[in-house]
């Protein structure tokens, strides 16, 4: 296992993230769950290890019975080396119906040097629902030395998910985030900044300080939300993002969805993540009720978004909605 994760399993252990994990059910599934993917890879290595009987100084070696799903695509896309361009970013593949089907066709074969054979399914959200039914004859029945470990950042089938024994990873306090960060990177702003906007997500708060576009999109969400005040305003605020692309736009609305919800805290008296006079800057002409219907809008605008419906369709019809909800709070 690489440096980076094992720095990462140094800092959940030393802020008790993974202490309270309990394997003694003897479980043959569990469902790993919360926003930061790297801490759940973290966190299935180190409850592989502990279902194995492995001390904990050695969850991050290789096993033969502790095979993590999915593999990698063949290696077209990386040119025909088969190597990745020096500085290309690490891509988080989807569980395909190829990994599946090799899961569950050496499901029988004999451990080689362990007690059990443990399945780490990674991004497991990513699984079509033919993928995931696919599995869960396996997850409910599985040959007596067989565990099951699914890493998920979002919602999987209810079937699925019921047949598993669920671990919640929790968010890092901000405080704690800011504090590592600052060990490895000197811009102190910019430290801040991510901690915050990561919300306790450790790894994404690592991505937004390696993100040199991270403040624009900082910087335009809050635009959008100041500007849309009003109908004679749409085409003020529709120039901060005509020129968006799908991938711009997501990170936007991200962003967006995470003011928002600070926005209704702040007026309710709540505590902020984000820098307090922020907030009240693109408060103005919001109500906590008006906030918290608008993050609704950007959730739903950000499906559309990945949905491969135009941004710029997706971004006006969103903003539109968030000037109806100030106006409706207004009368």
């Amino acid at each position: 296992m690489n440096e980076r994760l094992q720095k990462y399993a140094q800092l959940y252990a030393q802020n008790g993230a993974v202490s309270g994990i309990d394997v003694s059910s003897r479980a043959s599934a569990y469902l790993l769950s919360g926003e930061d993917d790297d801490g759940l890879c973290v966190l299935a290595r180190i409850v592989a290890a502990r279902i194995c009987g492995i001390p904990t100084d050695r969850a991050f070696d290789e096993f033969a019975d502790i095979a993590v799903y999915p593999k990698p695509q063949d290696s077209k896309k990386q040119g025909k080396s088969g190597k990745k361009a020096e500085g290309e970013k690490q891509k988080r593949y989807a569980v395909s119906v190829d990994d599946i089907r090799e899961i569950v066709g050496s499901l029988y074969l004999t451990p080689f040097e362990l007690d059990k054979r443990v399945y780490i399914i990674e991004n497991a959200e990513s699984m079509s629902e033919i993928c995931q039914n696919k599995l869960l004859k396996s997850l409910e029945e599985p040959p007596p030395r067989v565990c099951f470990i699914l890493c998920a950042s979002g919602r999987m089938l209810p079937t699925v998910e019921s047949r598993c024994n669920k671990i919640e990873l929790a968010p890092f306090d901000i405080g704690v985030v800011e504090n590592e960060l600052s060990k490895y990177h000197k811009d102190g702003a910019s430290v801040t900044l991510a901690a915050r906007a990561s919300r306790g997500n450790f790894g994404l708060a690592e991505r937004i300080l390696a993100d040199s576009g991270f403040a624009d999109t900082y910087a335009a969400a809050k635009s959008i939300l100041a500007l849309a005040t009003g109908s004679k305003m749409f085409a003020k605020t529709a120039a901060v993002y005509e020129k968006f692309t799908r991938e711009k736009t997501d990170a936007v609305l991200g962003v967006m969805e995470y003011l928002l919800c600070d926005i209704a805290r702040s007026l309710v008296g709540a505590y902020t993540v984000f820098d307090e006079r922020d907030i009240n800057a693109i408060a103005i002409g919001f109500t906590p009720y008006s906030a918290a219907k608008s993050a609704e809008h950007v959730r739903t605008a950000r499906r559309h978004n990945q949905a491969n419906c135009m941004p710029v369709a997706v971004m006006d019809s969103m903003v539109l909605k968030i000037m109806e909800e100030k106006a409706l709070c207004r009368k």
